[in-house]
């Protein structure tokens, strides 16, 4: 099984880029399951494709504010807590589409500490099994709940006591790519200094991701103290720290999107979007990930306006998100990249160092 992690921008924030390159890597790959679903929205544009997904009565710590008892937020960047019965949530196997369809087990993400409570968790209609999360002191775990191979629903729901929990993952046995959708939106770099360090690099431990690809840097574009130095550390900090947790796993760094804004009826480039691009690949090379200059690959500056009015439309109205058609795009071209440096891999002869910026950085 290849498990790669994606952490996106508000860009992703629907699941809908990773979304096509879930469904493009598979069909040559191997159906690896849904993988990552958080407990329930941590943000309000949180979406999940390759799932039918439902939930109530949870409580979000995102990521953004650096409010989370214990700088604990999971991967996927947000803590749910329950503070008594009656939260739940469901995951079930898609009914459309190609990715989702099947999964053999599942797998809880949580925090087990001396307030926790009692989950329970109903893998169709059968027999609810109790979760007890409490623990002398605070520790990460990981629950499983086994399946035969096919289409499956699973309930999660919590009893008394302070329930604590990061997420759910999907997956069969494999042989397959699993591909997690880790939006994390409006996060700058210096918000991701809010997670626990020890507590990200062991989520990623606990995950076993093989690919770490780190999309973000968007919500960089507007902040007043940016500078490259002030990148380097922040957002340099964040992949040591999950790098740490795997360090067998490969790493990609994807730079931001051009971001565009109407003003006197013209549509012009944000202008700091260039100076974090710049920044993120500075960061690639710092850490030794390989690096996709995906503003370059899409047109650079410029981008957005164009795509606002192609047909059909790439750019959403506000000339910074993605339309469906946009996230299909763009997912074919991440799928195109990750197939050039699993070829590079294959043949070591063929080294992807050097100039082209609409190619993967690849060390030897």
């Amino acid at each position: 099984m290849a498990r790669i992690a994606v952490l996106s921008e508000s860009t992703n924030a629907s699941d809908l880029v990773t979304s096509e390159l879930r469904r493009l890597l598979q069909e040559r790959f191997g159906d690896g399951g849904k993988g990552w679903v958080p407990i329930a929205k941590g943000w309000g544009a949180h979406l999940h494709q390759d799932v039918e997904w439902s939930h109530s009565g949870w409580r979000p710590y995102i990521v953004n504010w650096g409010e989370a008892p214990l700088g604990r937020y999971g991967l996927g960047g947000v803590l749910f807590t329950s503070a008594g019965r009656g939260s739940w949530a469901t995951y079930a196997t898609a009914r459309r589409g190609t990715a989702g369809r099947a999964v053999s087990r599942f797998r809880l993400f949580y925090l087990a500490w001396p307030g926790g409570g009692e989950v329970s968790l109903r893998l169709d209609d059968g027999e609810p099994e109790r979760l007890d999360t409490r623990a002398d002191a605070p520790e990460d775990r990981v629950h499983e709940v086994r399946a035969p191979l096919g289409a499956h629903r699973l309930e999660v729901r919590s009893g008394d006591g302070d329930v604590r929990l990061y997420g759910m993952v999907m997956e069969t046995d494999g042989p397959g790519v699993v591909v997690d959708a880790l939006a994390y939106p409006g996060v700058s770099a210096g918000q991701l200094d809010h997670f626990d360090p020890e507590h990200l690099a062991a989520q990623v431990g606990l995950r076993e991701t093989d690919l770490l690809v780190f999309w973000l840097g968007g919500a960089d574009v507007g902040v007043r103290a940016f500078s490259r130095e002030w990148i380097l550390e922040h957002y340099g900090g964040a992949i040591r720290n999950m790098r740490r947790g795997r360090p067998e796993a490969s790493c990609l760094v994807v730079s931001t999107l051009d971001r565009a804004r109407a003003r006197d009826g013209r549509v012009r480039s944000r202008p700091g979007v260039s100076r974090v691009v710049a920044s993120q690949e500075a960061v690639a090379r710092a850490e030794g990930c390989g690096y996709f200059d995906l503003y370059g690959a899409t047109g650079g500056e410029g981008t957005m306006e164009r795509w606002s009015r192609s047909g059909p439309r790439y750019a959403a109205p506000d000339l910074t998100h993605l339309t469906a058609a946009g996230a299909a795009h763009v997912g074919a071209l991440l799928h195109r990249e990750l197939l050039r440096g699993y070829e590079a891999f294959l043949d070591p002869s063929d080294s992807i160092i050097g100039s082209d910026p609409s190619r993967m950085v690849r060390r030897r």
